[in-house]
């Protein structure tokens, strides 16, 4: 019988054992990263985001940014957050003394935190490929997926109360005019802060909801579901602001849009009226001001009136639209304009009545005899709100009342 030392010696077999060893050493080699995706698989929880969610990214990076649970993060991505509430440019935001001012987020890499009683991984990294991307990744213990889902719904809800609680106005991007841009956000207004005459602002709220819940019956009687308003009457009597309040109350936003713009040609308005974001309406103000510098043959005018009318009545409108336009001087508006079916509703906002007059005191100074007084004396004369409203606040301020 061979003595095993002595098979050993040979170099047949101690080739093969090489071999046998190297295959061995090649199939275990994957064992530890098999191991730690079964682990990661049976024991661990990851919810991943990316920065092609336009919503979901940026709320879960604001989130990031304020909870107390990320304090610990020594390593950040810093992003710069406008402090002013309108939109210019860097350059005009820096002149206005409104710089913008830096957040700093959890940089790229992995960062391991104690979140809310709970260890979290997080994981931010830079994809590159056909496009460039962000990606954020949060892993922790355990099976369920509530705690990730928790996280990342407060971050929504965050979101979405801070957009819900805000009025964005849009205006066409100047770079690209076919499609808007936020101009200006800003809180909401109550209705009741605008003064009117009694139950006008009240009935336009009741027509505007009974529209928004009426799209089946359009559909059923094959009209298009597109519904437009026109506010007229001097300058100061509460159009722009009527237009702000009722998209308040209505948790709308809102586009507002100059006919006589450079950057809205016929080419241009069907694109806009196309892109109106959704839960928005859109304002034209001073229409009339169209028609002045159309007649003048204002060289800044590249929209004709007969490329606005094709527009309004397009097939790319959206559905859903509700259109606002405000004129101070309704004998200048072409009747082809205002005619039904483009204008459904005319609303004529004049000068200040005597039970407005009353009301415009009262919201200054709880004084019902004195605003009595206010109104008799002043009722007949032509007063705008506006004009009303200036002169009792040099009388008893902004904080009173």
């Amino acid at each position: 019988m061979d003595n095993p030392a002595s098979l050993l010696s040979q170099p047949a077999l101690q080739a093969a054992l090489l071999a046998a060893a190297g295959a061995l050493a090649y199939w275990l080699k994957d064992v530890p990263g098999l191991l730690i995706q079964w682990g990661k698989r049976f024991f661990i929880s990851t919810l991943t985001v990316d920065s092609r969610d336009e919503f979901l990214f940026p709320a879960l990076v604001e989130h990031m940014d304020h909870h107390p649970g990320l304090a610990g993060v020594n390593q950040f991505t810093a992003r710069s957050v406008r402090r002013g509430t309108e939109y210019q440019s860097l350059a005009e935001d820096l002149r206005a003394g409104q710089p913008p001012r830096a957040f700093l987020s959890p940089g790229e890499g992995v960062h391991i935190l104690r979140v809310d009683g709970r260890w979290l991984w997080l994981r931010r990294e830079l994809q590159v490929g056909q496009s460039v991307f962000e990606r954020i990744s949060l892993s922790t213990l355990g099976r369920s997926p509530r705690f990730l889902e928790g996280f990342l719904q407060a971050a929504i809800d965050a979101r979405a109360a801070r957009e819900t609680d805000t009025l964005s106005v849009y205006i066409p991007n100047p770079f690209h005019g076919g499609d808007w841009m936020r101009a200006r956000l800003g809180s909401r207004r109550s209705l009741a802060s605008v003064v009117l005459k009694a139950g006008q602002a009240e009935a336009l709220l009741a027509d505007l909801r009974r529209f928004l819940a009426s799209r089946a019956r359009y559909a059923e009687l094959g009209i298009p579901w597109r519904r437009g308003y026109l506010l007229h009457g001097p300058p100061g009597t509460g159009k722009t602001s009527l237009v702000t309040a009722l998209a308040s109350e209505l948790h709308l936003n809102v586009c507002t849009l100059s006919l006589a713009s450079p950057i809205v040609t016929d080419e241009k308005i069907h694109t806009l009226l196309a892109a109106v974001p959704q839960r928005a309406l859109l304002l034209i103000e001073d229409v009339d001001a169209f028609f002045r510098a159309r007649d003048a043959a204002h060289g800044e005018v590249r929209l004709s009136f007969s490329g606005f009318l094709n527009a309004l009545d397009g097939v790319a409108t959206q559905e859903g639209t509700l259109l606002f336009m405000t004129t101070n001087h309704l004998e200048r508006l072409d009747a082809a304009l205002i005619r039904a079916g483009r204008i459904d509703e005319q609303v004529e906002l004049g000068w200040a009545d005597e039970e407005q007059l009353r009301r415009l005191y009262l919201k200054f100074h709880d004084d019902p005899a004195a605003a009595a007084a206010f109104a008799r004396e002043r009722a007949g004369q032509p007063l705008a709100p506006a004009a009303v409203q200036g002169e009792l606040m040099k009388r008893f301020g902004a904080g009173q009342g």
